[in-house]
């Protein structure tokens, strides 16, 4: 994780800014994960897929293990302009998966980590 200076700490604590609970999110072929405090990752669709797909209309798991490894299938999704498979880009144990993803489309069109967020992994060692 990033270390913050105690200058920028003191900055924030007065500014009422708070600590980020994990580190900038990475991005691999449109899937970010971000590493969070307990040391876990949080997967969720990039900015690029809503790009290159247009209006998503629909996401599906397409399988429910419990681990996964680099470059299985992570998420069904269709849009106005093609239909993909995103993968994996680490592998570990699912620990969640966010079983909200294809119920409200119009929320999964918004490209927010709260919204589309995909899974919760444990990385393996």
């Amino acid at each position: 994780m990033a270390k913050i200076s105690i200058w920028q700490r003191i900055i924030n604590f007065f500014t009422g800014k708070k600590q980020p609970a994990h580190e900038p999110a990475q991005v691999k072929d449109g899937i970010w994960y971000a590493k969070q405090a307990d040391g876990s990752y949080l997967l969720g669709i990039d900015k690029s897929v809503y790009d290159l797909m247009g209006k998503i209309t629909f996401a599906d798991f397409p399988n429910q293990l419990d681990t996964i490894q680099v470059d299985d299938d992570l998420l069904d999704i269709e849009g106005d302009k093609s239909v993909e498979t995103l993968k994996s880009p680490i592998a570990g144990k699912i620990i969640e998966r966010n079983k909200d993803i294809g119920k409200d489309i119009d929320e999964l069109n918004k490209p927010d980590p709260e919204v589309n967020w995909i899974m919760k992994v444990q990385p393996t060692d």
